[in-house]
């Protein structure tokens, strides 16, 4: 059984009396172990897919589960504790308060469970496994782009979820830092049996993950599992009129 499943998702925003049909039918699944990536362009849809994901938004229609749970049909005080305690939201604006050390920022999800002294020391665990660990007394303002991505993913993965989501982790990263961040995301997923879904705004950064989808238009597809001579561009797009 899939950590996660989306069955047949579909959802559209109205911008006033005009309707945009985000996700048409989009299917996926993500196993313990695995890291899913989805790549689309900018506004193709992608963060609407991961938050549904999560189950932060809910779908017009279509099935989500997660550990074989409807996510539609729990209670809201059990879908609060899963998103709390089961799923890692990967989200690089940082701490609110600027002044707050990384060490501290990372700690906070886990305070709830063991307090201040030994979720400062989770927090220490989890940012040496992103080779981050230089980065424990600095401020987030303190950071380049690619040390806010790695304590981002500390921050998310603290607390030893099941289900970690990255929205964009790569954008405005060089390719060597894309490579690094993916190859820490495979390697949560390989070695700790965390299941990843991550979104990716350009191609060379979704190559590391074990399964490839394309966003467009609002239909998600998958690549081939087997593709011939490192091809991995997914089938051709339905047709469809209204989105041309």
């Amino acid at each position: 059984m899939s950590l996660l499943h989306l069955e047949s998702v579909t959802t559209s925003y109205w911008r006033g009396r005009q309707q945009t049909q985000v996700l048409r039918g989009a299917s996926l699944a993500v196993d313990p172990g695995k890291l899913v990536s989805v790549y689309g362009k900018r506004n193709s849809g992608k963060t609407a897919l991961l938050r549904i994901a999560g189950g932060f938004e809910r779908p017009d229609s279509g099935c989500v589960t997660y550990a074989g749970k409807d996510l539609a049909g729990i209670a809201r005080t059990e879908l609060a504790s899963i998103q709390r305690e089961e799923i890692g939201w990967v989200d690089r604006a940082g701490p609110h308060s600027g002044e707050l050390d990384v060490g501290t920022f990372v700690a906070l999800p886990f305070y709830s469970r063991v307090g201040p002294r030994k979720a400062r020391q989770r927090a220490l665990e989890a940012l040496d496994a992103v080779g981050a660990d230089g980065c424990a007394k600095r401020t987030w303002s303190d950071l380049p782009d690619i040390a806010r991505v790695l304590c981002a993913i500390a921050h998310a993965t603290v607390r030893m979820p099941k289900l970690l989501i990255a929205d964009d982790p790569t954008a405005g990263l060089g390719i060597l830092d894309r490579e690094h961040v993916c190859g820490i995301l495979r390697r949560l997923a390989e070695n700790d049996g965390v299941g990843v879904l991550m979104a990716v705004p350009d191609m060379p950064s979704m190559l590391q993950a074990h399964d490839i989808h394309l966003l467009a238009r609002g239909y998600l597809l998958a690549a081939p599992e087997s593709p011939s001579d490192g091809d991995t561009t997914p089938s051709r797009l339905p047709s469809d009129r209204r989105s041309a």
